[in-house]
């Protein structure tokens, strides 16, 4: 039990400052076209098979329809310790080239390092035409 407070107390004292930063490589990243760079450094769960290409086919879909990420700006975190390891999600709102959207990560924690776990992207601009 102790183990679990403990790392759900040093994810949410370190989380934001990891979070910002994985999500700042993240964005460098999508702007770039550099996507194989975003799965090679996910979380395995989401790097290989059917879950890779989906990721590459989502990351090519926000950067054709939303343009590069400009600024974002942290909303929220959540962390969950479970068996299966240490989760935090993290959201933010974030201004791209085309309008704005709502990000959504989880990361898996691995020491002091983040890898992206899974990613979600909200925005009216992809509701038009």
């Amino acid at each position: 039990m102790l183990f679990v407070v403990w790392q759900c107390g040093s994810a949410l004292y370190e989380g934001p400052a990891l979070s910002n930063r994985a999500v700042w490589r993240f964005h460098a990243h999508l702007n770039s076209g550099e996507f194989e760079a975003i799965c090679n450094e996910a979380d395995e769960v989401l790097a290989q098979g059917e879950n890779r290409e989906e990721l590459l086919d989502v990351l090519q879909a926000v950067h054709r329809k939303l343009g590069d990420a400009g600024e974002e700006k942290f909303v929220n975190l959540h962390v969950d310790v479970t068996t299966n390891g240490t989760f935090i999600l993290s959201q933010y709102a974030t201004t791209f080239d085309q309008g704005k959207a709502t990000e959504t990560f989880t990361w898996r924690k691995s020491g002091r390092t983040l890898k992206l776990y899974s990613y979600h992207v909200e925005s009216r601009v992809f509701l038009q035409q």
